[in-house]
C-alpha cells in the first residue's frame, strides 16, 4: 500500500474549529421502519413486511434503555419515499397521528424532553424531506444525515440505483438544499465503489462545497466504503481496496481543508484508524451501543461488536490520536461549531450546556 501523506504534514493549511481535535459519538441506533421505495443494488435494509412503527410508549422505553447503556445520540432510522405509503398512514393513525411528519416530529419532542442529567440528541436518517416538513420539526431537530450516494448519473441506469427513484444526484441535491434553507446542521457526503468514478468522487465534493458555500450547514462530510452483501444484486461486485479509499479520503480533506469534518465509520475500518487520520479523518462517526442487530444501513459489513469492542476501539483510537498529537472526544450529534441556537434551537439555554460535563469525560483505556 502506497503511503498517503499525513494531513497533519501539509503546510500552510489554515487550522479550523476542530483543529487538534479527533471526535466520536456513541449512539443508540433505532429503526422504526424498514418500508422503503427504493431498492438499490447494494443494500438489504428494505425488507417485504417491515412490520409496525413503534408506539411512542415502545420508543420511551428504547430512551431509557439508550441512556442506561450511556448512548448520547439517538439516530431514527427509516427507509425513503414512505409518507404516503398506505400501511405506514394507517399505523400513524392508529396512534392517533395525522400524518407520518407528525409521528416523528412527536417522537422529537420526546427525545428532546429527556432527563436534563442524561440528556440524549437526536440524528434523523430518513431521507430526503420537504422545507415544509424540515421547518415543522426544526424546534426538535439536533441534526440529520442525508447522503449525497453520488454525482454519477449513469448509476440511475446501473445495478446500484436503477431501482431507487430518490437517489438521483438532483433529488439528493434537492434535499441537502432544503436542509440548509431550515437551518438544520447535515452530514452527507459518498459511498466509494458503487461503480462510481474518481472523477465523480471529486464532482460530488464539488457539489457538496457549493451547497455549504450557500448556507453554512454542512458539519461533516461522511465517507462510506461500499460491501458486497450477499442477497444483493451487487453481491458479486468488486468492493475498492484500502488504498483507494485512503486516497478518497485525503482528496476530500484537501478539497474541504479544515473547514468540515471529514466522517467515517470507524468500527468498520479498526485496521485503518492510523492511516485515515493520516489522510485527514476528523471524525470517527457513531459507534453503535446496541450491538450487531441494530446497525441502520444495509451496506454496513462489520459492527463494533462483531469486530472490536468499543472500549478497545476507542483506546484504539486514542492512541492513535495521541502519536498525532491530537485529542481524542466524545460530541453532540450537532458538531461543536454549531452548538449555537441559530442551529439548534431546541438545545438552549439548558439541554447542552448540561451534557458537556458527560461528553467531555476523559477516555477510558482498556
Amino acid at each position: 500500500m502506497s503511503k498517503v501523506r499525513p494531513w497533519g504534514a501539509l503546510s500552510g493549511e489554515k487550522q479550523g474549529p476542530m483543529a487538534g481535535k479527533i471526535t466520536y459519538c456513541l449512539s443508540y441506533p433505532l429503526v422504526l421502519t424498514r418500508a422503503c421505495e427504493n431498492r438499490c443494488g447494494y443494500c438489504r435494509f428494505p425488507v417485504v413486511e417491515p412490520g409496525r412503527l413503534p408506539s411512542p410508549r415502545t420508543v420511551r422505553r428504547h430512551l431509557h434503555e439508550a441512556v442506561g447503556r450511556g448512548a448520547t445520540q439517538i439516530e431514527l432510522i427509516a427507509g425513503e419515499g414512505i409518507t404516503t405509503d398506505p400501511d405506514i398512514v394507517a399505523m400513524v393513525r392508529y396512534y392517533g397521528f395525522d400524518s407520518y411528519q407528525s409521528y416523528l416530529t412527536r417522537i422529537l419532542e420526546m427525545i428532546e424532553a429527556t432527563d436534563r442529567q442524561s440528556p440524549l440528541f437526536s440524528l434523523l436518517n430518513v431521507g430526503p424531506l420537504s422545507l415544509a416538513e424540515l421547518c415543522v420539526m426544526r424546534p426538535y431537530l439536533c441534526a440529520l444525515r442525508i447522503m449525497l450516494e453520488s454525482a454519477d448519473v449513469t448509476l440511475q441506469f446501473r445495478e446500484a440505483h436503477r431501482e431507487a427513484p430518490s437517489k438521483s444526484p438532483d433529488h439528493r441535491l434537492e434535499a441537502i438544499l432544503c436542509c440548509g434553507k431550515a437551518g438544520v446542521p447535515l452530514t452527507t457526503g459518498i459511498l466509494v465503489g458503487i461503480g462510481e468514478s474518481r472523477a465523480s468522487r471529486m464532482k460530488a465534493f464539488e457539489i457538496i462545497a457549493r451547497a455549504n458555500e450557500r448556507y453554512g450547514h454542512i458539519q461533516a462530510v461522511r465517507l462510506q466504503m461500499f460491501h458486497p452483501l450477499s442477497g444483493t444484486p451487487m453481491a458479486e461486485a468488486s468492493e475498492v481496496s484500502d488504498e483507494e479509499f485512503l486516497e478518497t479520503v485525503a482528496m476530500a480533506r484537501r478539497h474541504f481543508g479544515s473547514r468540515v469534518a471529514i466522517q467515517i465509520s470507524a468500527d468498520e475500518h479498526p485496521h485503518l484508524i492510523g492511516g485515515l487520520l493520516d489522510a485527514g479523518v476528523s471524525d470517527f462517526g457513531d459507534l453503535s451501543v446496541r450491538g450487531s442487530g441494530n446497525q441502520n444501513a444495509g451496506q454496513c459489513r462489520k459492527t463494533a461488536a462483531e469486530s472490536v469492542s468499543i472500549a478497545s476501539l476507542t483506546a484504539t483510537m486514542a492512541t492513535e490520536s495521541e502519536k498525532r498529537g491530537l485529542v481524542l472526544a466524545r460530541r453532540f450529534p450537532v458538531y461543536e461549531p454549531y452548538c449555537a441556537a441559530r442551529w439548534y434551537p431546541g438545545g438552549f439555554p439548558s439541554r447542552l450546556t448540561r451534557a458537556r460535563a458527560v461528553m467531555h469525560e476523559p477516555i477510558q483505556r482498556v
